[in-house]
Formats: structure tokens, sequence, C-alpha cells
């Protein structure tokens, strides 16, 4: 079910930055705690993270948002079996803030990630169980 996450982990990595912790196979719990909020609420943050995403270089990325690309297609692939449940919860966050406040740039992000609609079909049932 996790593979339903395309659009979501690139708003999720993008503002929690999940890297690999060599330990433990997961991602790192370094950006748990970052204010989601702060970024989805603050135009600025949010479309510079959005910038970088939907951008086929780096040019437009900071450091954290090179790693987020990195990090996007094993997240993927694995269905984001390296993601904690609170990881995973703040998936859900964004994608819903995305979904019902920023439809333009759900998207441009499923247009780039999931042209298919792979991802999504499966994560759109998710959110309804969430609902």
């Amino acid at each position: 079910m996790w593979k339903a996450f395309a659009p979501l982990l690139i708003l999720v990595v993008a503002t929690a930055v999940p890297l690999t912790s060599a330990d433990e196979g997961k991602y790192s719990t370094k950006y748990d705690n970052v204010d989601l909020d702060e970024i989805l609420n603050n135009d600025r943050l949010f479309n510079n993270y959005i910038d970088c995403l939907l951008d086929d270089g780096d040019e437009r990325c900071t450091p954290e948002g090179k790693e987020l690309k990195g990090v996007i297609p094993d997240a993927l692939q694995t269905e984001c079996s390296k993601c904690n449940d609170k990881q995973k919860a703040r998936v859900d966050k964004v994608v819903k803030f995305i979904i019902d406040n920023k439809k333009d740039v759900f998207e441009k992000l499923k247009a780039k990630y999931d042209p298919d609609g792979t991802y999504f079909e499966h994560y759109e049932r998710h959110l309804k169980e969430l609902s």
C-alpha cells in the first residue's frame, strides 16, 4: 500500500528529509519534529520545495532537496518500508493538505512522479480509509 505514496513522499521527504541510517536500514528521524504546518502554510517555503521537486536539475534545490530527490525512488520502490510510523503519518498529512489546498501542485507532482497513476490510485484508497 505504501507504494502509492509517490506524490506524498515527494512532499514529506521535502519537509522531513529522511536520510537513510546505515545502522538501522531506516530513514533518519533527524527531521521528524520539523514543524510541517509552518512549511505547508508558508507559501515561500512550500514553493521552494515544490520548485526543487519539479525541476529536472538540482539548481533550485537546497542540499536537503537534493537528498530528497535521491530518497524518493527508493521510498516508492520499497513502499516506504524504511519509514517509521511517524513519517508515514506525516506523509498522510502532507498529501491531504496538498490535495485539499494545492490541487494544481498535486497534479504537477503526480504528472512528474506518477504519470500513469499507479501510485496515486492505491494512495487514494488509503486516504479514504483515513477519512
